[in-house]
């Protein structure tokens, strides 16, 4: 069960929860709007009285980081967006670009972009500056179901009724991905660096979608409830989410896996918001429940500094969130310490020691079935531990092929060691004086001759000279002959030696990623030539120095300052996009973009053709240029309406080219005469016909063209 730090009660369904300047707002089903601090509702305010309740799960209401709230008006079609300042509401804009009644809202993290999708099946963008609009999308053929922002507003993803998911790419002003679920989405959220999202659909699953990958990489049905709502812990570890029962879920984002699920004493999640360090739910029935997440994270870590387990696990069983908190990471950390420990006592039939040791550590299934493994195989380890005792190591080997489990066994590594040192020292003696030290390099040797080591026992004692010579090779650090000498004598790569190079190759590389992310391109590339010579690391390290060719490019092509060069290299290779220097160059664009934006809304395309300059021949940006040309394009239609002399049927001609037949200018032409030749046109035209076509100044043409 949850413990509450607080429960409050609102009138209807909690929809939307935020954080905004120390203070929670929330706003319900019955439109009131309140504020929460110290744990108490300080003022609520009723904004429409006589409006159409929405969903008690709907998702319809969003609030942004500037205090402006979404307030649709059902079966008007009308969005009212309200501002709301020491608690007074103010009214800020009416949108009314929708054919159907709102299904979702959302704001962008920094506030700055506002989107609505509808039962039209239609998504619209506006700039929070004023509202005017900034994009839409093409119609889908049902409801939106969800939208929502990655934290970095780089990306957002809208889901629809129709089971279609888009990830549209706002940097470029693009669709990313579109992929389908088998069932409608109810919620999700970007994390992983918003490089992974993660859903949850009405049918009980969960779903993790890669957009590094471009597709779905996991789905499981871990809930036995209708999922509604997602939060996401700071680590990015784990998701909370809420459901239409009593249940909450908590679930482990690293493999979609069930964590744990907790009972509430509210029925129905309907919203769930972290708000500095406490976890706000939202239920159905008016009830908020706030729960301080961090609770008793100071005597956790007490506890856990002196590996006073037993402590540590009563403090989480007060605050059941501890248990996903970073700092539990030592349980993990600790088990194969403490199960070494529980294994000895098992040996020595301790078992209620064995158990009341391990017991912090029994909440996790993984680690109770390696436990009660051990304790059902404890015999067995015995009787392992016995042979290594009394030296009968052909026994001890014997066991391994039947109880598989002892391969785990710090036991077996033990064999291993022995079998190590013994195997070192004899081939030192053969080194030193092969004729002389024969017969005590085969007595170190004799108590393996009848184990699985015994071939390589034979190649030491014929080949000697052959080991003598890898032995020198490594010490050269002659990686090159070293590798080709055990192809050459393949009973080389049976070696504890030859782990050890491979292991030192692993951590060479580990080195060389290290010195790429640094920027230290030069002395990765002398690692890198060691590498190659790797076997199994050799593939590894020529992808590692292609990227560092590509980096080098594109970084000298930003200090040359050459535009087109830039976004081609990374055109080609997406990877680039993520680095710092190529970040800072895109703000270049960006500045244009924003000093070109107020001759969109006045339909001057010519000075945003000249503002863009050089860019409007990068294909990296078409995308986001597109957006402002199309809002001046429909600018000067908008103008030439009254006008005289205009051939409608070229100027439409060449918006329908570029833009298809888009709401906007179905809109725009709707009591106009013109729409009758829009409507001539054969089906809905391509929306990226820009791509083919390019931009013009103006997509008015006159019959007698003005001077």
């Amino acid at each position: 069960m949850i413990k509450a730090k607080a429960t409050l009660r609102m009138e209807g369904s909690i929809l939307c929860i935020k954080e905004v300047e120390n203070e929670i707002l929330c706003i319900d089903s019955a439109f009131n709007i309140a504020t929460i601090q110290d744990n108490k509702i300080k003022k609520s305010i009723q904004v429409a009285k006589s409006a159409v309740t929405p969903h008690r799960y709907s998702h319809i209401f969003s609030i942004s980081p500037k205090k402006f709230l979404c307030v649709p008006i059902l079966q008007e079609h009308k969005v009212i967006i309200l501002g709301y300042e020491a608690t007074k509401i103010s009214h800020k804009a009416t949108l009314e670009d929708h054919d159907g009644d709102i299904e979702v809202s959302a704001f962008s993290h920094d506030g700055k972009i506002f989107m609505s999708g509808g039962q039209d099946g239609r998504v619209f963008f506006y700039d929070t500056e004023d509202f005017t609009p900034l994009s839409s999308l093409m119609p889908r053929g049902d409801y939106i179901s969800r939208i929502v922002f990655s934290k970095n507003d780089e990306f957002v993803v809208i889901c629809g009724f129709d089971k279609f998911s888009m990830v549209f790419d706002l940097m470029r002003h693009k669709i990313a991905f579109n992929f389908v679920t088998n069932d409608v989405i109810e919620d999700a959220c970007f994390f992983d660096n918003n490089e992974k999202l993660l859903l949850v659909c009405r049918n009980n699953s969960s779903i993790i979608f890669s957009l590094k990958e471009g597709k779905i990489i996991s789905q499981e049905y871990l809930f036995a409830f209708w999922p509604t709502s997602i939060v996401i812990d700071e680590e990015e570890n784990y998701a909370i989410i809420g459901t239409r029962s009593e249940n909450i879920y908590v679930i482990s984002l690293k493999d979609n896996a069930k964590v744990m699920e907790i009972q509430s004493e509210y029925f129905g999640i309907a919203s769930i918001a972290f708000c500095d360090g406490q976890l706000v739910f939202g239920s159905v029935d008016g009830g908020v429940m706030v729960v301080d997440y961090n609770e008793g994270r100071e005597e956790l870590q007490n506890a856990l500094a002196i590996k006073d387990y037993k402590s540590a696990r009563e403090i989480i069983n007060q605050n059941v969130f501890l248990s996903i908190h970073p700092l539990t990471k030592v349980f993990d950390e600790d088990w194969p310490f403490v199960l070494e420990q529980a294994i000895a006592l098992l040996n020595l039939d301790e078992i209620d020691e064995a158990v009341e040791l391990t017991a912090p550590f029994m909440v996790s299934e993984s680690k109770k079935n390696e436990f009660e493994f051990y304790l059902a195989q404890k015999e067995g380890v015995k009787s392992f531990l016995e042979c290594l005792e009394k030296k009968d190591y052909q026994k001890a080997y014997e066991m391994l092929k039947t109880t598989k489990f002892l391969l785990k066994t710090k036991a077996y590594e033990k064999l291993e060691n022995t079998w190590n040192k013994a195997f070192i020292h004899a081939k030192k003696l053969l080194i030193e004086n092969a004729s002389v030290n024969q017969r005590l390099a085969e007595q170190l040797l004799a108590p393996f001759e009848n184990t699985p080591k015994k071939e390589l026992i034979i190649h030491l004692l014929k080949n000697c000279d052959v080991f003598e010579k890898a032995d020198m090779l490594i010490k050269k650090q002659n990686f090159k002959e070293y590798f080709s000498l055990t192809f050459q004598f393949s009973f080389l790569r049976d070696t504890e030696l030859y782990k050890k190079v491979l292991l030192v190759g692993e951590k060479m590389l580990v080195n060389l990623i290290e010195l790429e992310k640094n920027f230290a391109y030069e002395e990765a590339k002398r690692i890198a030539q060691t590498l190659l010579v790797f076997p199994n690391l050799k593939r590894a390290v020529n992808e590692r120095l292609v990227n560092i060719q590509q980096k080098e490019a594109l970084l000298e092509a930003i200090k040359e300052k050459e535009i087109k060069k830039v976004y081609t290299l990374v055109d080609n290779n997406e990877n680039l996009k993520s680095l710092q220097q190529f970040k800072d160059f895109t703000q270049d664009f960006l500045k244009r973009y924003e000093e070109a934006k107020p001759y969109a809304y006045l339909g001057n395309a010519q000075h945003i053709m000249v503002i863009f300059g050089e860019y409007m021949e990068v294909g990296y940006w078409v995308d986001k240029i597109a957006s402002l040309m199309k809002i001046a394009y429909l600018k000067q239609l908008s103008r030439a309406l009254g006008e005289i002399e205009v051939n409608w049927i070229m100027s439409i001609k060449r918006y329908y080219e570029r833009f298809g037949k888009s709401i906007e200018l179905v809109k725009l032409l709707s009591s106009h005469s013109a729409r009758e030749i829009l409507e001539s046109f054969e089906g809905d035209g391509e929306y990226d016909g820009y791509r083919h076509y390019g931009f013009v100044e103006n997509v008015v043409i006159y019959y007698v063209q003005k001077a």
